[in-house]
């Protein structure tokens, strides 16, 4: 009985070094939040082929930035920058919090990297895009931007939005690893029947 009370008194204490008075205790499948970050870059993290993939601020919070940023990425700051991140605080499949960086500042130069812009566009569907597999993965809009929905989601979109529907589209304007320039919706809207999806 003493032994299984000093084990979970141990369990308790390192809970408590883990998780300090205040820090969230997140669950992984919780949605976004949208947050502004100030600090100093401590240092830069790394991904397991040596690529940096993100850095550490004094304040202890970890950014996450795409690998394929790591040229611009190096261009905009330095550790000792001070910085503000303007992102989305996520949770991992572990639990662990985050924020993917959308758009970085350096305050010392003022110099700003946009790796997603927030957009919230209006335009009429031309055309559907197409998975290797043959299922809808998005669709072109008249501003001739290209949208980019998950393959499950096929029969929704040809069903909801058929060609020639006018939409308004929230998400983020993003460059993929290959110089790709798409959006990311977070939310579709029919215009003509006011039917919204939800794009998790």
């Amino acid at each position: 009985m003493i032994r299984y009370l000093a084990i979970l008194f141990g369990i308790t204490t390192l809970s408590t070094l883990i998780w300090p008075a205040g820090a969230v205790h997140a669950r992984p499948g919780q949605p976004d939040t949208p947050v502004t970050v100030n600090g100093t870059v401590v240092s830069f993290k790394y991904a397991p082929r040596g690529e940096i993939d993100g850095f550490y601020l004094d304040s202890g919070v970890e950014v996450r930035t795409p690998k394929h940023w790591e040229w611009e990425l190096s261009q905009t700051i330095t550790v000792g920058s001070p910085v503000q991140v303007d992102g989305r605080q996520r949770i991992g499949r572990r639990g662990e919090i985050h924020v993917k960086a959308q758009v970085i500042t350096n305050l010392t130069t003022n110099a700003r990297l946009v790796i997603e812009e927030v957009v919230n566009l209006q335009g009429q569907v031309v055309n559907y895009t197409y998975s290797r597999s043959g299922r809808i993965d998005g669709f072109v809009l008249t501003t001739g931007d290209e949208v980019r929905t998950p393959p499950h989601l096929s029969a929704t979109i040809s069903n909801m939005i058929p060609v020639g529907s006018p939409v308004q589209v929230s998400g983020v304007r993003k460059t993929g690893k290959y110089g790709d320039v798409h959006v990311k919706p977070d939310t579709i809207t029919d215009l003509a029947t006011g039917t919204v999806i939800v794009i998790p």
